[in-house]
Parts: structure tokens; C-alpha cells; sequence
């Protein structure tokens, strides 16, 4: 059976295969669905309006909570940078440039930043093909992109990288996976497992795994030889998000949507079961909340929400329930710090002040002691000059 003109295909330029980056599995699935809308033929970037619904079952999110996630997400991502080698250097970009929510109609569309086409848009050379919802299978990040750059060389049948330079391009920082044992465990076996794990059919959900050869040099493993086992793999469903696809117009900076007006959509936006929402909203009442969520509005834009799944939320409208609601405490108990900081500087202001004039007083003395000491000549004689001085 033939699939291969339903297949939804994920085509990027080689160099973007290899570009530096980090993401989330969420944030590689939906850049992947973006990707799978452009066709051969696009010369531009179009506007790509997707449906949330079928974004929540690829993501693999809860229908209810899918516009708080996918937002999530998306402001993550447009804050995202990945590093192209060009030439002999690096361009930094982003991948998306601006969001948009349509809650009327239930679909959400993004556009890529201009600067991406050359990777992504009429490519006929260097360029490398995966499989929509092969890459949507994956757990882990890192499976993602070792399958990529193996499948990248997959007409080779093998590909070699240094330890090093295959821990920098899939965003592994120095300081994580220091013993390659760590990174063996973590990395390389489990994106192994990723790759031969089967469907309820008996049959792979990856078209390739590999064997690894370990390459030391002295009694330290330097580099990796990945051999590419191809693999028994049919796909047969297809994914189709888009509405539609509308030629780019207008300014790169529209940023997303704003969250709901009403006080029950607001709580479930940031992340409260409906269930939750009720049951405050009936011990708060809406009023109250409402000094709360603008109080986290703020807190959300100045960064310091460290838990933005509702956490924290809950735990300010729990406090309020059964007295002064955690903002205000922290509002009054900040007050308070500052005033005593002020009171404290003015204090020592006032201490050094005194301490000061202590010292002058005592300089003065010392000297009037030593100016009385001398003879009276050389007194005149001080004086004298001091009043040609002035």
C-alpha cells in the first residue's frame, strides 16, 4: 500500500537539521505541524491556522486546557533562538514571529520568521525528510534530534560525531552529563528504546535505529560511530491542522492573544480546572479574585511566577479564602521592609553625620594643642603666613 501522497512530511535544509537549539517535545511537535504545511511549491511563508483540536491530540493535551498550553508554548517559542552556521559564522534567529488566537473559531496561527525561507522553502538540494508523526512519537528531545541527524545520513548508513560536538548541537550544557556513561544512559539508550519501541500492531513506529561503535582516543571515549539499521515501518494516518494557509501581511510583531474577560474563563487560562473555578469563585467571589488575578497578571510580567500551570494561582486564592490573600501579605510585609530599610539608611546617614564631626572637632583640637605648643615667634609666623594666604 502505497502512502506516500498522504504522508504528512516535515522537509528542512540540512543546515537547519544541524543548527544549534534547545526546545521542549511540545515545542519541536508544533515547529514540526508548522513545517508540515509547507509545500514544495510555497516561493513564501503563509499565515499557518491551525485547529487547536488537532493540535491538543498531537501535542497530547487535554482538550479543556489546550488553549492554556498551546499559549504556553507558543510565548515560549517566540522567545526561542536557534544558531545556523553560515559560512564561517552563526546566524541567530527565531523561530516564529508572531502568534494569534481566534477563540471564536477555535484555531490559532503563527507565522516563521522571514529570515528562516532559505531553510525551509524551495529546497531541491541538502535537504532532509521525516515523517510527521514519526517525529511526534518520540518522548524525549533528544531522540528527536539524533533521529534527524541520523536520518540525514540515512543513505550513508552510518554517521560519525565527537562527543562533544553531538552534546552541543542537541543543547546539552557542560555542566549536565559530565561522565558519558550519564549520557549513554539518558541520551543515547533511550532514544534506542524510542526507536524500536513497537505499535499495538507488532510493527516499529521508526523507520531506523542504530548499533553504536565507541571511538577512545587514550582511555577517553571521544567519539561516536552511529550505524543506521533501517526498519520495517507503515504509515498510515495522516495529520491535516490547517484551515487554512494566507499569504503574510501586515507588521512581523503581532504577539498573541490576550487572555478572557470573564473571571471563570480567566482562572481556567491560567491554568484552574473549571471545577476549581467554581468552587473559588462560590467561597471568594468574583470581586476578590479579581485583585488576585490582576496581581498575578503583574507577577507573570515581571517573571516571577516560577510555576505558571496554576500552582501558584491556587495557592493565592487558597489564602484568600481564609484571610488576607497571599499578595497583600507580601504587598504589606514589602512596605514594611522598605520603610525599615529607609529608616535604617537615614540612621546611619545621621551616625556617620556625627561621626564626622567628631572626628573634625577632635582634628581641630589636636592641632590647636600642637599650634599652642610652639614659641610665640613661630606662632606670629604661622599666623602671618595663613593671612597672606587669603
Amino acid at each position: 500500500m502505497n502512502n506516500k501522497k498522504k504522508l504528512s512530511i516535515v522537509v528542512q535544509s540540512n543546515k537547519l537539521v544541524e543548527a544549534r537549539y534547545s526546545l521542549t517535545v511540545g515545542e519541536q511537535r508544533l515547529i514540526f505541524a508548522m513545517i508540515s504545511l509547507i509545500h514544495s511549491d510555497d516561493v513564501d511563508f503563509f499565515v499557518y491556522e491551525m485547529r487547536v483540536k488537532n493540535l491538543a491530540e498531537l501535542l497530547n493535551f487535554d482538550l479543556k486546557y489546550a488553549y492554556f498550553e498551546i499559549e504556553k508554548i507558543s510565548e515560549r517559542l517566540m522567545q526561542r533562538v536557534l544558531n545556523i552556521r553560515e559560512g564561517k559564522g552563526w546566524l541567530k534567529i527565531g523561530w516564529v514571529s508572531s502568534c494569534r488566537y481566534n477563540h471564536e473559531t477555535g484555531t490559532v496561527s503563527f507565522k516563521f520568521d522571514p529570515d528562516l525561507k532559505p531553510y525551509l522553502l524551495q529546497l531541491k538540494r541538502e535537504f532532509t525528510k521525516s515523517g510527521l508523526l514519526i517525529l511526534t512519537k518520540f518522548q524525549s528531545v533528544y531522540s528527536i534530534r539524533i533521529y534527524q541527524l541520523l536520518k540525514q545520513y540515512k543513505g550513508i548508513g552510518y554517521r560519525e560525531f565527537g562527543v562533544d560536538d553531538l552534546k552541543d548541537i542537541l543543547g546539552i550544557g557542560s555542566e549536565k552529563y559530565k561522565r558519558f556513561n550519564q549520557f549513554k544512559v539518558w541520551v543515547l539508550n533511550q532514544a534506542k528504546k524510542e526507536f524500536e519501541k513497537k505499535d499495538e500492531s507488532g510493527k516499529f513506529q521508526c523507520d531506523l535505529t542504530f548499533e553504536l561503535e565507541k571511538i577512545r582516543e587514550g582511555r577517553k571515549i571521544a567519539r561516536l560511530k552511529f550505524i543506521i539499521v533501517e526498519q520495517e515501518y507503515h504509515e498510515i494516518q495522516v495529520f491535516t491542522p490547517y484551515v487554512s494557509k494566507k499569504k503574510q501581511t501586515g507588521s512581523q510583531g503581532e504577539s498573541v492573544g490576550t487572555p478572557p474577560k470573564g473571571v471563570k474563563d480567566r482562572l481556567i487560562y491560567y491554568g484552574i480546572s473549571p471545577k476549581q473555578a467554581d468552587g473559588f469563585i462560590r467561597e471568594i467571589g468574583e470581586d476578590d479574585i479579581q485583585d488576585v488575578l490582576t496581581y498575578y497578571a503583574d507577577m507573570l510580567k515581571a517573571g516571577k511566577v516560577k510555576n505558571t500551570q496554576g500552582a501558584y494561582l491556587a495557592a493565592l486564592l487558597r489564602k484568600g479564602v481564609v484571610g488576607k490573600s497571599s499578595y497583600e501579605k507580601d504587598k504589606e510585609a514589602a512596605e514594611a521592609l522598605r520603610k525599615k530599610q529607609l529608616e535604617l539608611a537615614k540612621q546611619q546617614r545621621e551616625l556617620a553625620r556625627q561621626r564626622a564631626e567628631e572626628e573634625r572637632k577632635l582634628k581641630n583640637l589636636a592641632l590647636e594643642e600642637q599650634f599652642n605648643s610652639l614659641p610665640k615667634e613661630d606662632q606670629e609666623s604661622l599666623l602671618a603666613e595663613f593671612e597672606d594666604s587669603l
